[in-house]
């Protein structure tokens, strides 16, 4: 496909467009590419042949992240089991790939041109090569999970958010911190948004609140150790904390009681981002904002078929809502 590409004067991923079948390119450039590939004696596969002869309605689930964080990232973890088994409740056939736009900027996942899925599920955010053809040439049907876009289903954390911070207000704490996401991402802006208006709202939201902003990609004990002296260097330290991502809480309440600060005694934590086993297994179990992936798969596979059968989606934009679970990491300040 590469020599297709030069000799045509195109992109490997327009050739690649083409030749499956599922890009938006016109007539006369895809008659240019078909000529040039059976001059030079490109073939598709049998897989290829065969799925041309028949509607494919196998459903893929296709996660873009940095591959540093893939393995650790519990939310992508645990939607992959959700999602296979869904699929295997009702009869599908299904395919998975993860894929990392960032290193492989000018490439695309297979899943989007091989034309072996009838239907996608797309988690995560896509970028460079991937966002492109995602956006103007992409033919299949799919619904985005955890992000939004014409068809999706996405988490509306902000009440759980609310009630995150009302119940550390109920408790006592005045003085509450954010450990957030990066802010280039939408999501995490989103975040400080609620729990800034939340904490305006009751009248909590001081010029000295502490906010931290984690970059998970990083170096992840870099990280660690200079958010913890950030907290430890605070004049007027706060009583309590929300904090993003289960895997980066335990290691925060970890280096915390290495520091002599305990937890929830000296300061009560609640994580957001998480899924419930992750928080669950640790010691003391882990407060949190949790995500219930089965419930945004189900919904995503529900879209993605109605999609594949022409049918009209009643709710283009589905929206779930995550648990708030009370476990062992938050208690009154001590001077409640």
């Amino acid at each position: 496909m590469k020599e297709i590409a030069e000799a045509a004067g195109v992109s490997v991923m327009t050739v690649s467009a083409v030749l499956s079948g599922v890009g938006r390119v016109s007539d006369a450039r895809k008659r240019e590419i078909i000529s040039l590939a059976q001059r030079m004696g490109y073939r598709r596969n049998a897989a290829a042949r065969l799925l041309k002869s028949k509607r494919v309605a196998d459903l893929g689930l296709l996660i873009f992240e940095k591959e540093a964080l893939i393995r650790e990232n519990a939310v992508f973890m645990d939607m992959t089991v959700q999602f296979m088994r869904e699929c295997t409740r009702n009869n599908i056939h299904f395919q998975l790939e993860w894929f990392d736009c960032y290193r492989n900027r000018e490439e695309l996942p297979q899943m989007l041109t091989s034309g072996l899925v009838g239907g996608l599920l797309i988690a995560g955010a896509p970028a460079n090569a991937a966002k492109r053809f995602i956006e103007k040439d992409l033919a299949l049907p799919y619904v985005a999970l955890g992000e939004n876009g014409r068809f999706s289903v996405t988490f509306d954390s902000d009440d759980r958010m609310r009630q995150a911070i009302y119940y550390l207000t109920s408790l006592g704490h005045e003085n509450i911190g954010l450990v957030n996401g990066p802010s280039e991402l939408s999501a995490f802006r989103h975040y400080r948004e609620v729990f800034d208006a939340t904490l305006k709202e009751l009248s909590l939201l001081r010029p000295d609140t502490l906010y931290i902003e984690n970059h998970p990609a990083d170096d992840f004990q870099t990280e660690v150790n200079q958010h913890l002296a950030c907290f430890l260097g605070v004049p007027n330290r706060p009583t309590a904390l929300l904090v993003h991502s289960g895997l980066f809480t335990k290691a925060l309440i970890s280096g915390l009681f290495r520091a002599g600060v305990r937890v929830p005694e000296d300061v009560s934590v609640i994580c957001y981002e998480t899924v419930d086993w992750e928080v669950e297994k640790f010691v003391p179990s882990i407060t949190a904002i949790e995500f219930r992936l089965e419930d945004l798969v189900v919904a995503g596979v529900r879209m993605v078929r109605e999609l594949l059968d022409g049918k009209e989606v009643l709710h283009p934009n589905f929206t779930v809502s995550p648990a708030f679970t009370k476990r062992g990491t938050v208690c009154p300040p001590k001077s409640f």
